[in-house]
């Protein structure tokens, strides 16, 4: 070894034991988080992220904002398909129970649990939240892996707001993936139900006709729903909404 490479060499040791650090530490902060079992996709919907869209940031603080008044009765959670309810419509269906939406553009599972765990519903106690998430993993994670994301969305909403009831709603058909992956998906969701704190409501089906197709006028795209989809969304949940609020 050269008089410089051994000089280089103790610098680094010398630098090293100055911060405390030895080998194995360094190969231990080095190695990559673990991964939660069952999760195999490079994607980890159970690990709290924050939103890549734009719009995040600045959506995340104005719920924020409304988590601190605390004036609403129900709280819907979830992605664009949550977000883009019709103003008019919104008010039509669900005016009566004070409510709020705190959907997302672009939302996964892992955004949603980053959106609580910084602040979103914290001391807040809606009689109802009402959460459809999920669709936005579907091409990223298979069916075990976003049912297992959802289950954790809902242990943190548990944790979060222990006094409030939960209704959540089964992934919609879409023509970007499968329905027998997202049945699969809804399946596990369902399974979630506890009848005490937790429900679950898929109006899916009523999206389809009797071949199992989705029918015209429900989709504006290949997934979110026009003005006659949510009228079915409203239609379908307020009988839901008003048992639980009661």
């Amino acid at each position: 070894m050269s008089n410089r490479s051994f000089l280089t060499s103790l610098g680094l040791a010398a630098a090293m034991a100055a911060m405390g650090l030895v080998p194995s530490m360094l190969a231990a902060a080095a190695a990559p988080a673990a991964k939660t079992p069952g999760i195999t996709s490079a994607n980890d919907p159970t690990k709290p992220v924050p939103g890549g869209v734009r719009w995040f940031w600045r959506m995340h603080g104005d719920y924020l904002n409304q988590t601190k008044t605390k004036k609403f009765d129900v709280c819907f959670l979830g992605d664009s398909i949550t977000q883009m309810w019709p103003g008019d419509m919104f008010g039509k269906f669900f005016g009566k129970y004070t409510p709020v939406n705190f959907g997302i553009g672009g939302d996964r599972c892992e955004n949603v649990l980053f959106r609580l765990n910084d602040g979103e519903l914290k001391d807040a106690t809606p009689k109802l939240i009402v959460m459809m998430i999920g669709t936005n993993n579907q091409g990223m994670n298979t069916a075990e892996e976003v049912a297992i994301g959802i289950s954790t969305v809902v242990k943190a909403l548990r944790a979060q707001c222990p006094k409030t009831k939960i209704l959540l709603l089964g992934i919609l058909p879409s023509t970007g993936t499968p329905y027998d992956k997202t049945k699969a998906i809804n399946a596990s969701t369902a399974k979630l139900v506890d009848h005490s704190m937790i429900f679950y409501q898929d109006f899916g089906p009523k999206l389809l006709d009797k071949d199992g197709k989705i029918l015209p006028g429900m989709l504006a795209d290949t997934v979110h729903l026009t003005r006659q989809g949510y009228q079915v969304w409203g239609q379908e949940v307020v009988p839901s909404i008003d048992k639980l609020v009661k």
